[in-house]
This record gives structure tokens, sequence and C-alpha cells, in this order.
């Protein structure tokens, strides 16, 4: 293609897909340029900084993260992002933006001055609108001198590192979107200011280390938190958030899983605990838990009883998604009881489409598809030690998209699927005992993927299932 002579013609076709947009629509799309060039976008993290935009309307019968979920599937409609991985449930987990796409993102943002970029923004004069979203790329004593221009009116910081300069958040006061992204300190520094950010509705870290926070700051003046992801940050104790009823979304550390939830803290708004630590499930009754879709669960740490578990299943009337972490460091009698592998106590137990159970089971506990959500779609068995082949039972799971074994699953040497999976499409093993898996004839019929790790396993697979996609990660 003769691009200075056909590339306008190009631009001005793919321009027809933005203009033809609901206006929210066009700011959610406009929203892709925070995000480099072939990276892969989480569309989970950026739903949630759309919906701290304001960009997502409120609806009666439907939740924000459920209406930007159909403005993603409209970006993808219309070929302005490129489907990467669906979940198994058919929505989009990761995507990526063609460079053309991205282009045209681009013009568009410094058209409307949308956003400005730091160094860049130095190099020209922009109006006081570019400045309610920054897109950081390096902040040296020249963005310093900047800041006092810019903390009175951004509203987004997006933070790609590396670097060993730290912004003054606290200046930063109207703020309701920081993101810091890539960002690794050569020693170990503290974020100052964070408590001051009282309009802040999303504050989240990803690839970062040598960061701190002191965690005392979200039970100050964050009144207003939605999103709150510390996984990939230092703590020096899990945090206590229980004091912010607008939190929607919290995730932190396995290693500093939370260990207090209070009754009295107002969880209403709740929808997404990542992690909870089970000596925080002690409490007779949990009354303000029904918005809660995902929970992850473990016992990291010293104390190892899941006797208020159950309790706390009790109210989780509409849970779709289930993880729980048993510590895996060593087996001195810490397993996953029955009544939490197979968590029946779950009001609505059919509507759970997401398990994931990390941690040996109790001995004599067998896998039963029978007792295992009807209605799974996604699986993930690590370390189960299992003493019987599980494929038997788990072909029988009619729902099932994806399903994904690792450690020590299974402690026998080989694995049958001789009927079942008609749903399966994804099939990940990275088992350490296993040395065959035999699948019958007519078996798995809608297999895509299989990613299966290491020398050791051999395959013995119908001629029927050479259409799917082998991803076979060896050893280095």
């Amino acid at each position: 293609m003769n691009w200075p002579e056909e590339g306008k013609d190009c631009m001005n076709v793919l321009n027809m897909s933005y203009h033809y947009m609901p206006y929210e629509v066009k700011q959610c799309f406009l929203y892709l340029v925070f995000f480099p060039e072939d990276y892969e976008i989480r569309s989970n993290r950026l739903i949630k900084m759309w919906i701290a935009e304001g960009f997502i309307p409120q609806k009666d019968k439907k939740t924000m993260e459920e209406i930007a979920e159909d403005y993603l599937e409209l970006l993808f409609q219309r070929c302005l992002v490129q489907e990467a991985v669906r979940s198994p449930n058919g929505l989009i987990k990761y995507f990526k933006v063609h460079d053309l796409i991205r282009e045209l993102a681009i013009k568009l943002a410094r058209e409307k001055k949308f956003y400005t970029v730091f160094p860049k923004a130095k190099e020209v004069n922009q109006s006081d609108s570019a400045y309610r979203r920054v897109l950081l790329e390096l902040c040296g004593t020249e963005f310093m001198k900047y800041v006092g221009k810019m903390s009175q009116k951004t509203r987004s910081l997006i933070w790609f590192g590396p670097e060993d300069n730290v912004p003054k958040f606290a200046e930063f006061r109207l703020l309701s979107v920081l993101e810091i992204v890539n960002v690794t300190m050569t020693i170990r520094t503290e974020l100052k200011g964070l408590d001051r950010l009282i309009h802040l509705k999303y504050l989240g870290f990803k690839d970062c280390s040598n960061i701190l926070i002191d965690e005392t700051c979200f039970s100050g003046r964050m009144i207003n938190l939605e999103t709150l992801d510390l996984r990939e940050i230092e703590l020096s104790s899990p945090p206590d958030v229980w004091t912010i009823n607008t939190l929607r979304h919290v995730y932190v550390s396995v290693y500093k899983a939370i260990r207090k939830l209070p009754l009295e803290a107002d969880l209403s708004n709740l929808q997404t605990l990542k992690w909870l630590n089970t000596t925080a499930c002690r409490r007779s009754q949990f009354s303000n838990l029904d918005n809660l879709l995902k929970l992850g669960l473990t016992t990291w740490g010293n104390d190892h009883k899941w006797d208020g578990v159950p309790h706390l299943f009790k109210n989780l009337p509409n849970l779709v998604s289930l993880h729980i972490r048993a510590n895996m460091v060593t087996y001195n009698g810490i397993y996953i009881p029955e009544n939490i592998i197979y968590p029946r106590e779950l009001p609505n137990y059919s509507n759970l489409k997401t398990l994931v159970l990390q941690g040996g089971w109790s001995e004599g506990v067998t896998l039963e598809e029978r007792l295992l959500p009807p209605h799974l779609v996604k699986l993930k068995l690590d370390e189960s030690r299992l003493w019987e082949d599980p494929m038997p039972e788990l072909g029988k799971l009619k729902s099932l998209n994806k399903l994904e074994l690792r450690g020590s699953v299974y402690i026998g040497e080989q694995m049958n699927c001789s009927a079942g999976f008609p749903a399966l499409q994804t099939l990940v093993l990275k088992v350490e005992c296993v040395k065959v898996l035999t699948v019958g004839n007519g078996v798995m019929p809608k297999l895509k993927y299989l990613k299966k790790f290491g020398y050791n396993l051999r395959l013995n697979m119908p001629p029927e299932l050479k259409h799917f996609e082998l991803y076979n990660v060896l050893p280095s």
C-alpha cells in the first residue's frame, strides 16, 4: 500500500467506525491512548478505570460493569480492538489495539484535547482541558516544574515507569484515577500523600517493585474509593479498608490477606474481594454481602482454621467465582475440608461458574461430579493430591469450558478420558506425577486449545482432535 497517498483514505474509513458511536463509547475508545503500542490490555482493569472516569452510566437492570462490557464488545464488533483471549463465559478478557487504530485514537485524542503526555507536554502549549488526563512517561525534575500547573486540573494520572523519581501525589487533590505501571525503584520507596486524594475512585498498581505505601492511609479520607488493587505493592500488614463504604473491588496480595471483616461495616457495594483470610470468617453472620460476585479465600499464615467459612457462604447469594487457596508451603495437616471443596452452603449454588481449588484435599474426599456446581464453566485444581483419576467424573460436567490441572493434582501416572467433556474448549496441564493422558474417540469434541508443560507428559489423542492448537511449554 502506498501509505502517503492512500493512507488518508484508510484513516477516513477507520474514522467512520468512531464517529457513528454513542458519545460514552467514544470516550471509552479514546482512553485506549494510555496503553503502549502492542500492549496486552486486561479488560477487567480497563473497565474499572472507565467507571472511575464516569464514562459508564448507571442503569436499573444492569451493573456498571455489565454496561462497560457491552461497550467493549461494541468496540470489538466495530474492529476498533483486536480480541486476544475470551473468558469461559464469553467475555473479552485480554485484547490489543492495532497500530493503525491506536494512531487514530491518538490523533482524535489530541484534536479533542482529551489528554496530554509528559514529557511531550512541555514542548507544546496545552489547553487546560488537556491536563485533565496525564500520561506520565518520565517523572524527572522537568515534570516537577509542571506539577503546580497540572495539579489543579488533573483528574487522571497514568504513570508508566521505570523511574526513580516519585510524583508529589499530595498536590493532585482532584485525582479520581491513579494507575502506576512498570515502576521499579532501585531502593525501597514509600509513596506519600495518597491519603489526601479524597476524590480518588481507582487506585491500581501493576508490575511494580520496591514500592511501599502506608496502609493506614485507607482508613482516613479516601471516602470515594471504588477499586483498590494492592496485589503488586509492599504492605507491612493487611489494610483495614472497611471505613470506605463505596468500595466495589478490593485486591490484595495473598500474603497480606485481609483478616478483618467487621459486621458494622457497610459492604453492600462490594463485588470483588481477593484475598480474605479464613480467620476473618469466625463471625456468626454476615448480613451485607449480597452483591459479592467474586471471592478469594486463603489460609496463608499461622492459622489454618476453616470453621467460619460455611457461615460466610450462607450469606453470599450471588457468588459466581470462588477461589480457595490453602497454604501450600507445608502439608502438616493443612487440607481443604470437604464442605469447602463442595460449598453447598451457598444459597444459589447453581450460580457458581468459576471454582479454583489450590491445596491438598482432606483424606478420604474424592472428586464427585454430582457434588460440584451444576453449571460450572471454569475449574482449576492445583496440588489436590487425589488418589483416583479425576477425569471420568470431570467429563460429566456438561458446561465445563476450561479445565486446568496443576502440580500433584493426581498422584497416579495415567489419566484416561474415555467419555464426556462436551463443552470443553481449553485444557491446561502442568501435572507432576502423571506420565500419560489418553483421550478416547468422540471425547472433547470442541477442544480448541491445549497447553502442556514439560517433557514428561505424553498425549494419546484421537485423530479428530488434531485440529486443536497445542502450546507445548518446555522447561529451559
